[in-house]
This record gives structure tokens, C-alpha cells and sequence, in this order.
């Protein structure tokens, strides 16, 4: 039987209507969909302990059940040690907030003085550009506990599941290869092979990356004397998480929080070290860890993230490249999809040099 062939127009309608009809449903669905997905980062990344322990005689609820708890002790690690950083600095928060209307009427003073702005047009726009930035410390910690409350409810969901689909995960693959065709099974397996490899390979290559890049940045903040040297370095180290876009942004909360207990030079250093570690870790650090595992290149990366950003907020930036990446497998194994495939993907086309006496033009295809 022929295949009927719809013409240009009503396949880009049912293209642009099908993306629309996704990003819908991932909008509408973000409370399952974004909790599952963070779920299936954290079981690709625990697999290979959960499958050592059951060659070791563990049953496949209980080595499941052994990874998500040691998983759950080495986050509440990480919390204590932030926990008691973020004790005091909500205890000094007060403090801080004088401290910076102090450093910004210093501020409006040097400007006074070097361009000759009348110096009662600046203070009501500073006043309210510090007070709509801080808040009372009331209002902070109101919004602090509450996005903790939410954070505990979302990890909670996280870690149940991880642990169901670590544990139902033969099931799941059974129910993807009866779904297709028998001819596609090969290239379905094909795909879960190479998206777990792949995952799995860029998960923990960025939880190293970002253990040494935290260890880094609090070793400096330290050297230079810089309060809250550790709680700094280490929402650096995770905002560095967020391609290209996360850093500057953590340099900035960075530099604002250093001028609000010392000078102006000091958080101008503290500016410049993250952004030196940050130069370091892209150019000789991540390339090694990461090496070649997921080749992305840079213009759709940054459009990942701010699309992951309009749909989800700060997770779905988070979960762009993973996302990408795994599209972009799809895509290398659908024929009509190969397009897209190069278009996420990294690769420089090289231009063959032809002989100087033969003018021809080059060939596309071979290009």
C-alpha cells in the first residue's frame, strides 16, 4: 500500500501543532513530569552500585532500597555542612542589610562627587532598589522555609521514584520492546543502551566536576578571607551546573553578599576568582571529565536551557541537556530525523582541499 504524501505546509502545521501540544502537557504535567525526571537521572546514576549488590546476593528490592538510603545519607551530608553556614548568615542578616546601605551610600557619594548628580535624586532610588532587593529578614526567612518545605516534598518524591524504577526497571524495558515492532526492537535496545551509557556517564562526571569545582572555590574564598567562604563556594559550585548562564549569575549573588561585610575591592576579587575557576573548569577540567560523552553544541545548549527556564523555571534548566542529549540519540536512529540530529549535535563539517588545475565545484553530499 502507498504511503500518502502530505504536502509542505500541512506537515509543518502538524509539526508546529505536535510541539505546541508538548509543551503544553509538559507545562500542565510539571509536578509529575519534573520530579520523575530528576528520578530518572538519580537511578541511571545509582544502576551500576544497585546491580554490584545484587551479584551479591541482595534481593532487587533491597539493593534498591540500600542505594536510595545511602544516597539520602550523602545529601543530608551536604545539608548539614550548608545548614550551618546558613544558620549564621540568617542570623546576621540584619547586619548585612545595614552594611549594604552603608557600601551604597558610599557609593552615591563617590557619584556625587565625581559627576556632580544631585545627590537627593540617588537616595530614594537606592533605598528602594536595596529594600525591593532584601526584603525585612521577616519576609526572607518566611520564603526561605517555605521553599524548603517544598524542596523536602519534592526530594521525597525523587528518592520513591528512584527506588520504584530501579526496582520495576526490567518490567519497564519489557513493556517498551512489546510496544514496538519486532523489526524496531533492535534499534529500541540500541537506544536504551546508549541513553543509559550516556546519562549515566554525564551525571557523574558532573557530580565530580562540581565536588572539585566547590572544593576549589571554598579553598579560594578562604585564601581570601571571605565570610561565608564555604556556603559561597558551594551555591557557586552549584549554580556552575547551569551552562554558561548559572555562573554569572552565582558571581553576582557572590559579589553582592562579600560587599555587604567587606569592600568593594574584595568582592571585585571574589568576582574574578569564580570566573578565573570557572575558565579553568571549562577549558581543562570539564573536557577531561567529561570528555566526548555528550556532544552538544554551544548555540543549542543555550537555547535548551532558556527554553527549559520558559517551561519549567530553574529545574527544567537543569534538565535541558539530559534532555537534548537523549533527543538527540532518538533522532540519530529515526532516518527522516537524522537532520536533527546534526543540528543539536557538535560536529564540525572540514572542507576537502581540491587539486589547484581541477575547478570543480564541491560536492554536497561529501561535504
Amino acid at each position: 500500500m502507498n504511503e500518502v504524501k502530505l504536502p509542505f505546509n500541512a506537515r509543518l502545521a502538524f509539526t508546529l501543532l505536535s510541539i505546541l501540544l508538548i509543551i503544553y502537557i509538559a507545562r500542565l504535567g510539571h509536578e509529575l513530569i519534573v520530579p520523575l525526571a530528576f528520578a530518572t537521572l538519580v537511578s541511571i546514576m545509582l544502576l551500576p552500585m544497585a546491580a554490584q549488590l545484587e551479584q551479591w546476593r541482595f534481593s532487587r528490592g533491597m539493593a534498591a532500597f540500600t542505594v536510595i538510603f545511602l544516597f539520602v545519607i550523602l545529601l543530608l551530608g551536604v545539608l548539614m555542612l550548608l545548614a550551618t553556614q546558613m544558620g549564621s548568615f540568617v542570623a546576621d542578616f540584619p547586619q548585612l542589610q545595614q552594611q549594604l546601605m552603608d557600601s551604597l551610600n558610599a557609593l552615591q557619594t563617590w557619584i556625587n562627587v565625581k559627576f556632580h548628580i544631585d545627590a537627593a535624586r540617588q537616595m530614594d532610588y537606592l533605598e528602594q532598589m536595596a529594600m525591593g532587593t532584601l526584603g525585612t529578614a521577616t519576609s526572607v526567612v518566611s520564603r526561605m522555609l517555605l521553599s524548603l518545605s517544598s524542596l523536602l516534598i519534592f526530594t521525597v518524591f525523587v528518592l520513591l521514584y528512584s527506588f520504584f524504577l530501579l526496582l520495576y526497571r526490567s518490567l519497564i524495558i519489557t513493556f517498551l520492546i512489546r510496544l514496538f515492532r519486532e523489526k524496531h526492537r533492535e534499534k529500541l535496545l540500541d537506544v536504551v543502551m546508549q541513553t543509559r551509557s550516556i546519562i549515566k556517564g554525564y551525571v557523574s562526571g558532573l557530580m565530580i566536576e562540581m565536588v572539585v569545582v566547590a572544593i576549589v572555590n571554598c579553598a579560594m574564598l578562604w585564601i581570601f578571607g571571605v565570610k561565608y567562604a564555604t556556603l559561597l563556594g558551594i551555591m557557586a559550585a552549584l549554580f556552575n551546573l547551569i551552562p554558561y548562564l548559572g555562573i554569572y549569575v552565582a558571581t553576582v549573588i557572590c559579589m553582592l553578599l562579600t560587599l555587604t561585610n567587606s569592600s568593594l575591592a574584595a568582592s571585585i576579587q571574589v568576582g574574578a576568582g569564580l570566573l578565573l575557576v570557572h575558565f579553568l573548569d571549562s577549558n581543562v577540567l570539564l573536557p577531561r571529565i567529561m570528555g566526548s560523552k555528550v556532544k552538544i553544541n554551544a548555540l543549542m545548549t543555550i537555547l535548551g536551557v532558556v527554553s527549559g527556564n520558559l517551561i519549567w523555571g530553574v529545574p527544567g534548566m537543569f534538565l535541558a541537556i539530559p534532555f537534548i542529549a537523549i533527543m538527540k540519540i532518538v533522532f540519530e536512529h529515526i532516518e527522516y530525523m537524522q537532520p536533527w540530529a546534526i543540528l543539536l549535535g557538535d560536529v564540525t563539517l572540514k572542507k576537502k582541499t581540491l587539486p589547484v588545475k581541477e575547478e570543480k565545484a564541491p560536492d554536497p553530499v561529501s561535504e
